[in-house]
This record gives C-alpha cells, sequence and structure tokens, in this order.
C-alpha cells in the first residue's frame, strides 16, 4: 500500500510538473551573467565562487552570445597551454544557446533540453530580454520540494 500511495504522489507531482507548471515557477531568476571579454580564469573562479557550471555571455552591447560552461573551460580543443595569449570568455564559450519563455510549460523546457542535450536553457521575455535560467537541477528540485498536494489531481 506504501508503494501505491507514493506512486500515486510521484504521478501528481509529475503531473503538475509536466501539465501545469511554468518555466517561471522553477526557473532560477538572480543570473550569472559573464562579458564576452572576461579573463577565462576570472570566469573560471567566479563559477567556483558562485557554485554554478556555467552562464550566458554578454556581449559589450548586453546582447546574448552564447553560454560558457566548466566544459568549455577545461575543452583542450579550445584552450592551448602552450601560448601566453589572454583567453576571455568568447573564445571558449559555446556560440549557440537554447531559450524558453518564463511562461512557457515547463515539459516544454525540459523536452528542450533532453533533445538538444544543453544543460541550461536562458529564459527571455517577450522582448528577448534575460529573465532567468533553468537547468534539469531546477527540475528535479520541483519534483522534490514540490508543494502540491496530490489531492488536488484526484478529479483527474
Amino acid at each position: 500500500m506504501v508503494g501505491t500511495s507514493f506512486a500515486g504522489w510521484l504521478a501528481s507531482v509529475v503531473l503538475c510538473l509536466v501539465l501545469m507548471c511554468k518555466v517561471e515557477d522553477l526557473m532560477t531568476r538572480k543570473v550569472l551573467t559573464v562579458a564576452a571579454e572576461a579573463d577565462a580564469n576570472d570566469a573560471a573562479w567566479g563559477f567556483t565562487m558562485k557554485g554554478v557550471s556555467g552562464a550566458p555571455v554578454k556581449d559589450e552591447r548586453g546582447n546574448l552570445i552564447g553560454i560558457l560552461s566548466k566544459s568549455d573551460l577545461v575543452d583542450p580543443g579550445k584552450r592551448s597551454s602552450e601560448t601566453d595569449e589572454r583567453v576571455t570568455a568568447r573564445d571558449v564559450m559555446t556560440p549557440l544557446l537554447f531559450a524558453a519563455r518564463a511562461s512557457d510549460p515547463i515539459r516544454f523546457a525540459a523536452r528542450r533540453m533532453v533533445e538538444t542535450g544543453a544543460h541550461r536553457l536562458v529564459v527571455v521575455d517577450d522582448g528577448g530580454a534575460l529573465v532567468g535560467i533553468i537547468t534539469p537541477m531546477d527540475v528535479l528540485r520541483g519534483l522534490v520540494e514540490a508543494k502540491i498536494d496530490p489531492r488536488d489531481f484526484d478529479a483527474i
């Protein structure tokens, strides 16, 4: 009986996340960003200090131009230890980013992360301005910390 109760609860939480929750319900609103010309070593230090594994990169006009991750920072194909040249975030970032809107269903964001292999999606408003970021960990945290009463779904 306990297994059935847990299964019912889990199904209710998943139902909420898949059908009802929006990206804005789970996203991180205070987003660390990295300037394109920032030193890559400084960015790595900033990630460590802030406890994040990646961040959107902005150009000098504030436009989003890519994503910098810890993986980018250690990729030997992107960084050469044979040169003394300063390496910037722009030099090693991934110049492709995937986005979601805050009003999108969470299932859209989860599907996009699965289909693209992205570890984070930038969240933008209708004008394209950065308003948050969502990661697989945010989705898992939504499952674990769900403040949903399973009885709300009895009628479904």
